[in-house]
């Protein structure tokens, strides 16, 4: 066992579960994952409730525990008034890990653990948002299992980076849109120097070719796919990034904490920068469609992106393919 360090951002213990009153629900168009132990709790569990988890459990073609969904890929343990009859008749203790830990994401970097808060719920994208604080981050200890071996001299750099990035996003003298340029091309530098050479061609890229690729992904939602095709005729303007500099801005904050570390495992660094730009692309022309969305809105906005696009390993594969060989930085920052 050792102990290692945690770091979580300054918002992230004002996120609780709204349930009922969330707007969206995180019980639809998702699998449900049973992990062993909480599998091994429901066989304590009597009566009603204990025949209808055994009607439902089951494992699917790897092995794993999920609840087989109703119609609509309802969980069938989400009631009329959008409650869990698990959490109502057994308590929370019988949750899964899934469902207790959801939105948020753990990631462990050899000697460190960092968590956050995923932007595909309405409530922790309502935190994000109205956040009135720098970003920043908080520390605590832990003590765990061996810690993973890694390449601590490399995460080294990337932490750097990230610093760096963040510093560029807080600096009041730029635009959104010089901030992401700036940003780009350190990544791009940064790439060259951990390959050598990179391919980076620009393509002519258009808006229209990032709808093509968010077309190919699977939808929880298809009302979301549908919605898209209104977006091909809206351009964007130089007034949607300043007014929502702020939103644009903490986005960018979002995808550089969550993905960027991630880069110490495959050394692709420009890609996951990438990711981050491409959502700011997508999220700018969706605030232009609604001309001057309230905050109700753009909140609505960026869960529904987060949950289609990040919640999905076959999206976000789509994603870091088309992010790593057809659209350049300059592609990324023209159609911005």
């Amino acid at each position: 066992m050792v102990k290692i360090k945690v770091f979580i951002p300054t918002y992230f213990d004002k996120f609780g579960c709204i349930a009922d009153r969330c707007p969206d629900t995180c019980c639809i168009g998702w699998e449900v994952d049973i992990d062993n132990e909480t599998a091994e709790k429901y066989s304590s569990l009597k009566g009603e409730i204990g025949n209808k988890i055994e009607k439902h459990l089951t494992r699917d073609e790897t092995g794993c525990n999920i609840f087989t969904l109703c119609h609509g890929d309802i969980c069938p343990f989400l009631n009329k008034s959008n409650l869990c009859e698990i959490h109502i008749e057994a308590g929370k203790d019988f949750l899964s890990k899934t469902c207790t830990l959801f939105p948020r994401f753990f990631d462990d970097f050899g000697s460190f653990r960092e968590i956050g808060l995923g932007f595909g719920c309405p409530e922790a994208a309502r935190i994000m948002l109205s956040e009135k604080e720098p970003f920043s981050l908080k520390i605590y200890e832990v003590i765990t299992d061996e810690a993973e071996d890694i390449d601590e001299a490399f995460l080294c750099k990337l932490i750097s980076l990230r610093a760096e990035f963040f510093t560029i996003l807080r600096d009041e003298k730029l635009t959104f849109r010089n901030k992401i340029e700036i940003i780009l091309s350190l990544a791009k530098d940064f790439q060259k120097s951990l390959d050598g050479d990179i391919c980076d061609k620009n393509h002519n890229r258009t808006f229209c070719d990032c709808l093509a690729v968010l077309n190919e992904m699977e939808y929880i939602n298809e009302d979301r796919k549908n919605f898209l095709n209104n977006l091909e005729d809206v351009e964007s303007y130089e007034n949607i990034l300043i007014d929502y500099k702020d939103d644009f801005e903490k986005l960018m904050t979002y995808y550089i904490f969550r993905y960027l570390l991630k880069a110490v495992y495959d050394y692709d660094v420009l890609t996951k920068v990438k990711y981050g730009v491409f959502a700011c692309v997508i999220i700018s022309r969706i605030y232009a469609y609604f001309k001057e969305p309230d905050f109700e809105k753009r909140v609505e906005v960026m869960y529904s992106y987060s949950k289609e696009v990040e919640y999905s390993d076959t999206n976000m594969d789509l994603l870091d393919e088309a992010m790593y060989g057809s659209f350049s930085t300059k592609d990324l920052t023209e159609i911005l």
